[in-house]
């Protein structure tokens, strides 16, 4: 079982969505419609996360405290001049990681995209230290979940 403290942020706008921060694995993030979900998809993305991790023989770090995670996330909004919102969460997210995850191996496809949009996905991926591919898998899944729900 591995756990990692988890930094819930509300979405701005009221729409009740959170997004979801792990101050311990740098490009592990998620989103979710409520808490209730923020929380399901928190643990979903840390044990995809935690999964390549150790498939790639990374070393996996020391998980922080909740109140580290709380320190650390604090600093960050104040270096960026952007306070996180009344409501933020600090929670441990629990993983059992004893069966493998299924693996399924990815699908390449070729999409056009106009060169703004292009260029908007590669700086939210740079700040989210994700992959093109990985920032376009997040919206759609953040996007068909709250189509769905």
């Amino acid at each position: 079982m591995y756990h990692y403290p988890a930094c819930l942020i509300p979405y701005r706008d009221g729409s009740g969505q959170y997004g979801v921060v792990f101050p311990d694995l740098p490009g592990c993030v998620s989103v979710g419609n409520n808490l209730a979900h923020a929380l399901a998809m928190a643990q979903e993305a840390m044990g995809l996360h935690l999964s390549g991790m150790l498939a790639d023989n990374d070393v996996l770090p020391i998980p922080s405290t909740p109140e580290g995670a709380q320190a650390q996330m604090e600093a960050e909004a104040q270096e960026d001049n952007e306070p996180l919102p009344e409501g933020t969460l600090y929670q441990y997210i629990l993983v059992d990681l004893a069966k493998p995850a299924k693996k399924i191996p990815p699908v390449h496809l070729s999409i056009s995209l106009k060169p703004n949009i292009l260029a908007d996905i590669d700086v939210m991926a740079d700040e989210l230290g994700l992959t093109r591919s990985g920032v376009i898998a997040a919206g759609m899944r953040d996007y068909i979940s709250r189509m769905r729900g």
